[in-house]
């Protein structure tokens, strides 16, 4: 029943944004269960999560764009698997956890002053050297910690409205917990435990799913973005503690 809760929270806020179970699932889930158990739980979710929302997609249609994301991903999360082994973790998730912070503020305090006529509704042709980068970034996180949010929200926040922002992060969250999945099974981290945790976190992904695109489909840019910031902010205070 426990991991059920956490889970309808964490992925309320996925089908609300497109991003965030981990940010939930993880901190939280860990108070209760084994750490390493709960990261490779919440990566399966994910999965299951962004299969199902796929078919919202509808603003994803510039395919080089969306596979330099996906490639420079993958190369950043086989990088922080192998950096897991040699960076003490806990020193970094405080940096990442002010970093949200700070991220958090941004989309609640000051994207929401630009003007949105700015932000783009179509993809561009293909990545840059900065979208490249942050993907990567993103990537490396995702091994090292779980979470590979923050990077990748904060680049596509300041260029794209909300319903193009949604969709990115939904298809590449997908790959990114794919090859989160592939490098935990070849570490052997995917046990009989994870699989129940796995389990018992289906019902609540469901639950929170399908209320979180409801809410997120009657609401504006300017709600979105106050929306995002304070998630951002309560996840970066719970990465802290």
């Amino acid at each position: 029943m426990i991991l059920t809760a956490i889970a309808a929270a964490a992925f309320f806020i996925k089908g609300l944004t497109g991003f965030g179970p981990a940010l939930i699932f993880i901190p939280v889930g860990a108070l209760f269960f084994a750490p390493q158990s709960i990261i490779v739980a919440s990566s399966f979710l994910d999965l299951m999560a962004g299969l199902i929302m796929w078919r919202t997609v509808r603003s994803v249609q510039s395919i080089p764009f969306m596979t330099g994301l996906v490639v420079a991903m993958a190369v950043g999360t086989v990088t922080g698997v192998f950096l897991l082994s040699y960076v003490p973790a806990d020193t970094f998730r405080i940096l990442l956890g002010m970093a949200v912070f700070i991220l958090g503020l941004w989309f609640s305090l000051f994207r929401t002053k630009a003007s949105f006529d700015r932000l783009q509704e179509h993809l561009p042709d293909k990545c840059s050297r900065k979208d490249l980068g942050f993907a990567g970034a993103s990537g490396v996180l995702g091994g090292l910690f779980g979470i590979s949010g923050p990077p990748i929200i904060w680049h596509l926040g300041r260029q794209f409205q909300m319903v193009v922002f949604r969709d990115v992060l939904i298809v590449f969250f997908v790959f990114g917990a794919i090859a989160r999945i592939i490098s935990f099974s070849v570490a052997g981290l995917v046990t009989t435990e994870t699989l129940m945790f796995t389990a018992a976190g289906i019902p609540g992904l469901l639950i929170g799913l399908y209320f979180g695109t409801r809410v997120f489909f009657k609401i504006d840019e300017t709600v979105f973005s106050k929306t995002v910031g304070v998630a951002l902010i309560a996840f970066a205070i719970l990465l802290v503690v």
